[in-house]
């Protein structure tokens, strides 16, 4: 642990819905809002602040794959996303920032700010170009304050704990500035956040319908298929790295991440629902990063 630093590990019970809260306030709080479904693909805008873990990866000042804050200190994203396509390399913490508190990428929004990156870590079993195990952990270099547009999200509790839950046939939501529409020609990378609901599907269920359409994806206990049967709303390119989410307790208001967007074949097609890590499978190794 780093001098000066103290990581607080907080469990709340609350019914089926008990998570981990790995910051030092209260986690997956967002501001009341209205009933509105929206969609990444087809999207519909997200409200201003209305996921406050969900930050922006950029690089070269560019938007390339989304994070979740889970402290002060950390995000959690994709693995791929730090992959640069040469030969298994990674990219250099330098060469990313972190943009938070963002909602409109074409504008600089009064209260959004970047933090540069110290570290990154990514899971010991991931490879570059393969979906297993497609997480990591990115270190701040700074310590954040928090605000009501800057919080840190809650992660479900993992297998071996009792609360553990799968959250299939849930409602969830996946968020991004990632692309509308798979044909470019069609629609192209979302200017402000997105948000979509999509369905957790039984992983024996998701692995059937990839199956019936000639697909060989093989589809990991450690992940999750969320979406629907016939297509229509999914997370698309540069969504990758963000948050799935699911409402905490029934609350609409709190939120818990149990996915982080990681594949799929194209974007919103019938019967292959994207793919997602599965972030309860991760909590041991989470907890050993954050707890250097």
């Amino acid at each position: 642990m780093e001098a000066g630093i103290l990581f607080i590990w907080i469990i709340f019970f609350v019914g089926v819905d008990a998570f981990n809260n790995f910051a030092d306030v209260k986690c997956g709080k967002r501001k009341e809002l209205g009933r509105r479904i929206g969609k990444v693909v087809g999207g519909q805008t997200a409200e201003k602040g209305e996921f406050p873990w969900l930050v922006s990866i950029t690089r070269r000042g560019g938007h390339f794959c989304g994070g979740t804050i889970i402290n002060s200190r950390y995000v959690m994203t994709a693995g791929h996303c730090l992959c640069t396509g040469i030969g298994g390399d990674i990219l250099k913490p330098a060469n990313i920032k972190i943009t938070l508190s963002q909602h409109d990428l074409t504008q600089k929004d009064s209260d959004a700010f970047q933090m540069p990156v110290k570290s990154i870590t990514i899971h010991p079993e991931y490879n570059c170009g393969k979906p297993k195990d497609d997480i990591a952990i990115l270190e701040l270099d700074g310590t954040l304050a928090w605000t009501d547009s800057v919080l840190p999200a809650c992660l479900p509790f993992g297998r071996s704990h009792d609360e553990h839950s799968t959250f299939d046939n849930l409602l969830a939501t996946v968020a991004g500035w990632g692309w509308t529409n798979e044909d470019s020609a069609k629609g192209g990378r979302a200017k402000t956040l997105q948000k979509a609901k999509v369905n957790v599907i039984d992983t024996e269920k998701c692995r059937s319908w990839y199956k019936s359409q000639g697909k060989k994806t093989k589809i990991q206990e450690t992940q999750i298929c969320a979406g629907y049967e016939h297509g229509g709303i999914d997370a698309c390119w540069a969504d990758s790295g963000g948050p799935l989410m699911v409402d905490s307790n029934g609350r609409s208001n709190e939120m818990m991440v149990v996915g982080v967007v990681s594949t799929g074949i194209g974007c919103a097609r019938p019967y292959l629902p994207g793919i997602y890590t599965r972030v309860s499978e991760y909590i041991p190794w989470i907890r050993t990063i954050i707890g250097k």
